[in-house]
């Protein structure tokens, strides 16, 4: 219905995280069947408490940790529909550490908020909501014309909707409603520091706009991994498509060269018309 990829199609990191994230709720859920208080455990060790920020692993543990059905439901669709396209735009190993970064900086960012505002310092901050704020961030840069359906309803390009969800934590920051708005927001914030050193570009004018297409030999291009340069290509047709791929892995789409892009077009052109003569 929302045609999402199949599930062993994902990019790698998205499926690390999801299988993560359902084998904390799994035993969350598995302890409660048992009439055991799995729940109290994982928040007592696992959850960010604003008081017990010297407890360090907190920034990291609580972006795992989610103890309601509907929670665990919502951020891991989240995940699944805008992750995956993003992991393979930008790499699998920049798409972990911006995932790993967004959710660290949250918690960090949401902090002081409870320990010197109006909000309790003992509450328990769980769940993935930081990080995927993040990875609306990048998904906001690479694909700004994408329209969603903005809470399953309004249709909304991306470049808005990432200020409408901005504008929303914002103002429901101080209605105590049990939401982290504030780590919404560091997430955001720790999305855009990110990409803005992912994107290479350091001006304060580009940190919020969204990615333009890559202007030739900018700092964003690793010139010294190209396969291709030019109309120079491997004999084995096989092994050029290999050495592609692998850099489309590490590296994401973005990291390919105008040949190489065209390179890729072509095949799949090729396969199209030979699937269709059979």
């Amino acid at each position: 219905m929302l045609g999402l990829k199949p599930f062993r199609y994902l990019a790698k990191p998205i499926r690390v995280l999801i299988q993560i994230n359902a084998a904390v709720f799994g035993l969350v859920l598995f302890g409660a069947l048992f009439g055991l208080d799995s729940q109290t455990f994982f928040l007592g060790f696992g959850a960010l408490i604003p008081s017990h920020f010297e407890q360090v692993w907190r920034f990291l543990t609580y972006n795992f940790v989610h103890v309601t059905f509907m929670h665990f439901l919502f951020n891991m669709l989240m995940l699944w529909m805008f992750g995956d396209e993003v992991a393979d735009y930008m790499g699998h190993r920049k798409f972990t550490a911006l995932y790993l970064f967004s959710g660290i900086f949250a918690g960090v960012f949401s902090v002081p908020f409870y320990l010197f505002g109006s909000l309790s310092p003992h509450a328990l901050i769980i769940g993935a909501s930081g990080a995927l704020m993040g990875v609306f961030v990048a998904y906001y840069k690479f694909f700004p014309d994408r329209t969603l359906l903005l809470f399953f309803i309004i249709p909304l390009k991306m470049k808005y909707a990432i200020w409408v969800l901005v504008a929303m934590d914002v103002f429901m920051s101080q209605s105590g409603d049990s939401i982290a708005h504030f780590t919404h927001l560091g997430g955001v914030l720790a999305g855009f520091i990110f990409m803005y050193f992912f994107n290479g570009q350091f001006s304060l004018k580009r940190l919020f706009a969204p990615r333009t297409k890559k202007p030739s030999g900018s700092s964003y291009e690793d010139n010294s991994s190209k396969v291709l340069e030019g109309e120079v290509a491997y004999i084995d047709q096989d092994k050029q498509m290999d050495a592609i791929l692998a850099k489309v892995s590490k590296e994401g789409v973005s990291s390919l060269s105008e040949p190489e892009r065209q390179y890729l077009l072509k095949a799949g052109d090729r396969l199209r018309r030979r699937r269709g003569s059979l």
